[in-house]
């Protein structure tokens, strides 16, 4: 489920309200600048920052990861190895992998994309646990509360867009 229209300041405020609203987020860029550590935001004001830049770019995208403590999940950091013949000068960059994160996406004017909230339910990630042993057990995640972060986040979303 997304929202078609471009995001605005103000819709980007709300969203990152509802992020910190619960005690002891997880709040991480999805993916890293090249060669740099991905960000790990501690506050509303770092993340609705982060976010109103990069959805002012031409076709900016604003995207993060979010763990609360009650899902009972952890993150896991991957790093990618950029193709030199792709990306000269460039050696690398960082994302996230985790079977309950929630990944909300939030596209800037220029782009022709919906903004959206989602996360894998578990049903799909018990189907991929064999391929992703360094995830862990999907069981150890709980659903309920994954979906339900995911469905106040989405209302947001749809409130404010």
């Amino acid at each position: 489920m997304g929202v078609a229209r471009a995001i605005t300041e103000p819709a980007v405020d709300a969203l990152v309200a509802g992020v910190f609203s619960k005690p002891d987020p997880l709040v991480l860029q999805a993916y890293s600048v090249p060669d740099e550590e991905p960000i790990v935001f501690t506050t509303q004001r770092e993340l609705a920052e982060y976010m109103k830049f990069e959805v002012s770019k031409p076709l900016g995208l604003a995207y993060i990861f979010v763990v609360y403590p009650d899902m009972g999940g952890f993150a896991v950091k991957e790093t990618i190895r950029l193709n030199p013949k792709h990306c000269p000068g460039q050696t690398l960059r960082y994302t996230w992998q985790g079977w309950g994160l929630i990944s909300v996406q939030l596209h800037g004017s220029a782009h022709f994309q919906m903004s959206r909230v989602a996360a894998n339910s578990a049903a799909r990630a018990r189907a991929w646990a064999s391929t992703y042993p360094q995830l862990g057990s999907p069981d150890r995640w709980n659903w309920e509360a994954v979906a339900r972060h995911t469905r106040r986040l989405n209302r947001i979303l749809r409130k404010v867009t």
